[in-house]
């Protein structure tokens, strides 16, 4: 099907304003990045040889937008003179790198802490939580619960910076992030006086929430120890490139767990619910590799994708591959890296 939008224009409409509450989040996980990053434009990481030799095989999760933006990395990698293929989809693109499958992954902080606190040396220690208001980098919300919040983004990032990697590297974080949030209906948020995780309580047992699996884990739990919210049904609802909000816009479920980078929430108007974003792990976007063989050459095109990378680029690439006009995710690559004028037009 022929886009019914001018090249670039779903890219360039990601310059909308975000959803309420987006802004300071930005703001709060760019600081975090900053943290990983070192605050230098000096690559933290530095390879052995200067040119990479051989192809290299990017990984990438199963959903459109995953593959979009690996799109975009190996074609910056292309653009400069460096062999790179993006990899069929996987459940788990950094367990790819970590058996060897691939070279380069990007993933979200909280998942990569997960997967790299697995490498022998690097299991964790007691973690710090959030459960106190008044604790040093706290996102306390006051509730009784069982005190196991998800880390913060800058304590997600430190404990990131102390992994022991071996043959692995992480590159520095994008200014993007695909941190889980919970969103509803502006009519229902306006009829139930609902935009706040501590209104919960009296809602729950009204509302059927849309869980995707892969935002599950965890989820559920806080919820109930936390806010004392134990929803009428969960409906497993799994998003598609398609419809990605369509059983909140079908009233299918009251209360969707997505991702912020989903542009159907500004798109619909939908309405995210303050501090939701603390109930999940956060995942601001970071390069994985594995250092064998790849040059520096390699490590200064991620990089420098990363660092044009923020958050309206990650939600335009979103709303670029989703919806009923979307287009192909290689496609939305080569006209992202265009627009930021990283790569010549052809």
């Amino acid at each position: 099907m022929t886009p019914r939008h001018p090249r670039n224009t779903r890219v360039q409409n990601a310059r909308r304003a975000m959803a309420p509450g987006m802004a300071a989040a930005v703001a709060a996980l760019c600081c975090g990045a900053l943290l990983l990053a070192g605050c230098t434009a000096k690559p933290q990481v530095q390879a052995s040889q200067s040119a990479t030799e051989r192809q290299l095989v990017f990984a990438h999760a199963e959903d459109a937008t995953s593959t979009a933006l690996a799109g975009v990395y190996v074609g910056m990698l292309d653009a400069a003179g460096i062999k790179a293929t993006v990899g069929n989809p996987v459940p788990d693109p950094v367990a790819e790198v970590l058996a060897g499958k691939a070279d380069v992954a990007i993933a979200g902080t909280g998942d990569l802490l997960t997967a790299l606190q697995k490498i022998p040396g690097n299991e964790p220690s007691p973690a710090p939580t959030s459960a106190d208001p008044n604790a040093p980098g706290g996102q306390g919300t006051g509730s009784t619960g069982a005190g196991n919040k998800p880390l913060t983004a800058d304590q997600t990032l430190k404990a990131l910076r102390e992994l022991k990697l071996g043959d692995y590297a992480l590159l520095d974080p994008a200014e993007a992030y695909r941190t889980g949030t919970l969103i509803t209906t502006a009519a229902t948020s306006a009829g139930k006086d609902l935009n706040a995780l501590a209104q919960l309580p009296a809602l729950c047992p009204e509302l059927v929430f849309g869980v995707p699996d892969a935002l599950n884990a965890g989820l559920l739990p806080e919820l109930q120890d936390s806010y004392n919210c134990i929803p009428a049904r969960v409906l497993p609802v799994e998003p598609t490139s398609k419809a990605p909000v369509s059983a909140l816009i079908g009233n299918q479920v009251q209360v969707l767990a997505t991702t912020a980078e989903n542009a159907g929430i500004n798109d619909n108007g939908l309405v995210t619910i303050n501090d939701a974003q603390q109930l999940f792990p956060p995942q601001v976007l970071t390069p994985l590799i594995t250092t064998r063989e790849i040059g520096q050459d390699a490590i200064d095109a991620i990089n420098k994708v990363s660092g044009a990378l923020k958050q309206v680029d990650l939600i335009g690439l979103n709303r670029a591959v989703t919806g009923s006009d979307a287009l192909a995710p290689d496609k939305a690559a080569a006209d992202w890296l265009i627009d930021k004028s990283l790569v010549a037009k052809p």
